[in-house]
């Protein structure tokens, strides 16, 4: 009996373990976890949803689908199940593809990626940042399945992944920069043989995306307009003079002084500024009109949000980075810093409170500037390795480092606060890409059932 025969009953049986255990372990996910943690923005979201009356300070998109899942259930518990389902769906689809094969160890490794506690946390919690990894995750997933068997992927399974994809790449203003190579990887992956070139169309095909997904919101969803991008404006010129030491990057007539600049800016974020912040006066200083100035003391956060926009923000916006782009670089670095360090930093300060060595090892294995490293890294391996690149596998690792590299480097240009959350599909498309090569690249003696023949370099997909 040859060793292929003797190897598909060991695939069989594994494969059947896989998908039992990812559904045990999704169903114990939503018992233990159900109806999920919602906050403030979530708790905003949902109301937009019971009333149908959607505004853009958050993508719409989350609160319109959330508007049809009250048709099944009020409450948090539909969205919730929307995540679960999603996140083990596209773990367990691809653990299953990676299992068929023949890749065991890499196949139950993906599911422990999948029960990592940051990432296992996260889906739980009823964000915009976690409704779009799981759905980028599992919208991949299902294309992985039949890449990875070499079969025509149905009609209807391209379908759902594309509105899948669609979603994803709308539930957050930034999540252009994830879609691109994702979609190339869905409707032609010969153009991952050309990685850095996709890499630079990505960019501007993402820009370009960015005025289609407000036409939507606005013209589609009729989301009342309260321009956000003001959120980043204010936090770049506070920084800017912050860094510069220039208060006139505010216009004469709105003065501020180095004090408060001093005691209320902060690279972590920009929530101080903001209309629920301690220093609310720079955004109504700033953000909105002076032809309500007289009235703007008087509103709450959100009706000052919903309030005439300062038309000259953003001349002023563009001419304090002009003027001083190197105190705007040390702005941008110094919040990217503190996003992605989050995890080495607390570490340190964990190391000098003599905490256990399992949390320091724990905080520095969880930070993202670590996972960013590791995916700068596999991109530049499997970029330069043809033989690999070539692969099912090496094609979608490839899709999974490109698109997670470019939704986390965005944050060096637009990010506004500081938490994990916002690199959870970077860490995410990371961990699996990284799982998905190891076993392309290091597997030795291994069978593909998918071809029916023996491969001992790894490249069998």
């Amino acid at each position: 009996m040859g060793p292929i025969v003797r190897a598909i009953p060991r695939v069989i049986f594994t494969t059947i373990s896989i998908a039992m255990t990812a559904a045990l372990v999704a169903g114990v996910n939503l018992a233990i976890w159900f109806p999920g943690e919602s906050g403030p923005d979530s708790q905003s979201q949902y109301a937009q949803a019971v009333a149908r009356q959607f505004d853009d300070w958050h993508p719409p998109i989350m609160a319109w689908l959330w508007s049809l899942f009250r048709l099944v259930a009020d409450g948090d518990g539909p969205m919730f199940c929307f995540q679960v389902v999603g996140y083990w769906l596209g773990f367990g689809l691809i653990a299953i593809g990676l299992a068929q094969t023949g890749r065991l160890l890499a196949a139950s490794a993906m599911l422990g990626v999948a029960l990592f506690p940051s990432l296992l946390t996260l889906n739980v919690v009823l964000v915009k940042d976690v409704g779009m990894g799981v759905a980028l995750l599992a919208a991949f997933a299902a294309v992985f399945w039949y890449r990875t068997q070499h079969r025509e992927i149905p009609a209807a399974i391209a379908a759902l992944s594309f509105v899948l994809l669609l979603y994803g790449a709308l539930v957050r203003a930034n999540a252009v920069f994830a879609v691109v190579p994702l979609l190339a990887y869905m409707i032609r992956p010969q153009w991952l043989g050309r990685p850095w070139r996709l890499l630079a169309v990505s960019i501007p095909v993402s820009l370009a995306l960015l005025p289609a997904a407000n036409l939507f919101n606005h013209h589609v969803l009729r989301a009342e307009s309260l321009s956000p991008i003001r959120s980043l404006q204010i936090f770049d010129i506070a920084g800017i003079s912050f860094y510069s030491g220039d208060m006139t990057v505010f216009a004469p007539d709105k003065p501020f002084t180095r004090d408060e600049v001093g005691n209320c800016y902060t690279p972590v974020g920009w929530d101080r500024l903001a209309p629920w912040g301690e220093c609310r006066f720079f955004w109504n200083r700033l953000a909105v009109s002076s032809n309500v100035k007289e009235i703007v003391e008087k509103l709450d956060a959100r009706s000052v949000m919903g309030a005439e926009p300062n038309s000259q923000l953003p001349d002023l916006w563009i001419a304090a980075i002009v003027r001083h782009p190197l105190a705007y670089v040390r702005h941008r670095v110094g919040y990217f810093s503190s996003e992605i360090v989050r995890g080495a930093s607390m570490a340190t300060l964990d190391a000098t409170a003599q905490k256990p060595l399992s949390v320091v090892l724990y905080d520095l294995i969880t930070a993202p500037a670590l996972w960013l490293a590791i995916g700068a890294g596999l991109l530049l391996q499997l970029a330069s390795a043809n033989s690999i690149r070539s692969t099912a596998s090496g094609d979608a690792a490839l899709t999974l480092v490109l698109s997670g590299l470019s939704y986390g480097s965005a944050y060096l240009i637009i990010g506004v606060a500081t938490e994990l959350r916002y690199l959870f599909w970077t860490l995410i498309a990371i961990f699996t890409a990284l799982v998905i090569s190891l076993s392309s690249v290091r597997g030795r003696n291994c069978v593909s059932i998918a071809e029916g023949q023996r491969g001992c370099n790894g490249s069998l997909v």
